[in-house]
């Protein structure tokens, strides 16, 4: 189910979000400082992490988008997340220490607009599931691919959200 080619970026020289403004110039000033000053190292690999779920994250039954989605707080709109299992995460670490220099996106195969993950994620944690929301999805909400990664053979254990959900939640 992938998105169109547009909505994805690639595994190499995935641009930050160099116009971040508000909140969000905060964590985006971060991570390009710390990516500037790891570079300049000769060997270096930076691991940009999609949006983690699993225990202790805000995505499990106990966290805080669970409650956010009892609430019906989470809109179910076009904004594109790019997902991780923090297992899937921990793999992609150690794989990576034999990875050559570079930027490296550790996301599941699937990249999907909130309208597609919400109602699943709301099935899951039993929480109502909030209709779909028109619009939404800042042009920086655009997802990830983790063709790079997976060219020098690292796999998610859960490829797709869709059953990492399911099986990580439930």
């Amino acid at each position: 189910m992938g998105l169109p080619a547009r909505n994805r970026t690639c595994g190499r020289g995935d641009p930050l979000d160099t116009e971040a403004d508000g909140p969000r110039a905060v964590p985006v000033g971060g991570v390009r400082a710390l990516e500037s000053a790891v570079a300049e190292m000769q060997e270096h690999v930076v691991l940009r992490y999609g949006t983690l779920y699993g225990p202790g994250t805000w995505y499990a039954p106990d966290g805080l988008i669970s409650a956010a989605l009892a609430r019906g707080a989470v809109p179910a709109d076009d904004a594109v997340t790019s997902f991780l299992h923090v297992a899937d995460a921990a793999m992609a670490a150690v794989s990576a220490l034999t990875w050559p220099s570079g930027t490296f996106n550790i996301v599941d195969d699937e990249p999907a607009p909130a309208h597609e993950w919400v109602p699943v994620l709301a099935d899951v944690l039993g929480a109502p599931v909030p209709p779909r929301a028109e619009g939404g999805g800042a042009p920086w909400e655009r997802g990830a691919d983790n063709a790079r990664a997976t060219s020098l053979g690292w796999r998610p254990i859960h490829p797709s959200w869709r059953s990492g959900f399911r099986t990580a939640l439930a």
